[in-house]
């Protein structure tokens, strides 16, 4: 055998190292599940309600923010999409109704997100919607005693570090 070449059997060791590292399947199994309820959140609520789930999350965001009013530069920083991103989810929210630009009256440059009463009346329902999604999906698959675990093992992963 050439020096650098890999044997079978080697092969085999490391593929089982990376089946069994419990760091990797930890890791695959948080993405699968993220992954799996994201796809089952985004098709519930269009089926439901008609709107997306980074809608849903971008109206959440806004309505939640001080005011009930966001710039483009703060969301950006909330999700997880570029600037030409997140200009494009706005237009489309704008173009259906449910988000306005406002001018800021002390800094003229500066733009708000504000939800439209269109805008209020659609994450209302959504959140119907979403709650019964997150109840069916998540809370009544884990133990009551697991709950408390998961919730704080995920937010401890989400904080930055």
């Amino acid at each position: 055998m050439a020096t650098g070449e890999v044997s079978d059997e080697q092969s085999d060791e490391r593929c089982a190292a990376f089946a069994s590292d419990p760091r990797i399947v930890l890791t695959g199994n948080l993405m699968a599940a993220a992954h799996r309820l994201t796809r089952q959140l985004d098709t519930g609520l269009e089926a439901s309600v008609g709107i997306s789930l980074a809608f849903y999350e971008t109206m959440v965001r806004i309505r939640r923010s001080p005011a009930g009013r966001l710039t483009m530069g703060e969301l950006a920083a909330q999700i997880a999409l570029s600037t030409g991103g997140v200009t494009r989810l706005i237009d489309r929210l704008e173009d259906d109704g449910y988000v306005a630009r406002v001018v800021c009256p002390s800094d003229r440059r500066a733009t708000f997100l504000e939800l439209t009463d269109a805008g209020i009346s659609c994450l209302e329902s959504a959140t119907e919607t979403y709650l019964t999604l997150l109840d069916d999906l998540v809370v009544n698959r884990l133990a009551t005693s697991d709950f408390a675990v998961v919730d704080r093992s995920l937010a401890t992963l989400a904080e930055e570090g």
